[in-house]
């Protein structure tokens, strides 16, 4: 009876440390699962360059995805977002307009078209004013940036879809 008793120990033993490592092993997968979840907006910029000519523009795309399962509706100006090149010595000051309208963002993916200019975003009229260069002859014109390195930096006029990406090099070379 005793081999009996220790046969029934052993199995009960046994058939524990098998529940403790199914336990185990459950817990390890669990535990390699990804913890942080997709963000439910991303915006990413895309640029056809990494050079432009002063004075000259491009085309990037802002490529939004909206992992929310539901169309946002927010307010601003004619457009979501704004790139501008800055520099070191450069930082033009975005200006956001102040007409209102109902701005839609699909569910999904999408991809906006925003020109990036290699020109100062104001100037003034003559020798220009305190931190502007001077237009232009004709219309006001931009005046051309300067040769140089410069980033091409995304605003954001929405703030639900949150921080803007990294800004991106971009050289303005000699013509």
């Amino acid at each position: 009876m005793s081999l009996v008793r220790s046969g029934a120990v052993l199995l009960v033993i046994a058939a524990a440390a098998g529940c403790a490592n199914a336990s185990t092993a459950g817990r390890t997968v669990a535990s390699q699962r990804p913890t942080a979840s997709a963000p439910l907006v991303s915006v990413r910029m895309v640029l056809p360059s990494r050079t432009m000519a002063p004075g000259s523009r491009m085309t990037a795309h802002v490529v939004l995805n909206n992992n929310t399962g539901h169309v946002i509706h927010e307010w601003g100006c004619g457009s979501l977002f704004q790139v501008a090149l800055t520099s070191r010595t450069y930082h033009p000051d975005v200006v956001t307009l102040t007409c209102l309208q109902s701005l839609t963002i699909p569910a999904g993916k999408t991809t906006y078209a925003v020109q990036v200019r290699a020109t100062y975003l104001t100037c003034g009229p003559g020798h220009g004013r305190a931190g502007a260069k001077a237009c232009l002859p004709g219309k006001q014109k931009m005046p051309p940036l300067s040769p140089g390195h410069y980033k091409a930096k995304l605003f954001i006029q929405v703030r639900q879809l949150g921080p803007a990406p990294p800004a991106i090099p971009v050289r303005v070379t000699a013509r």
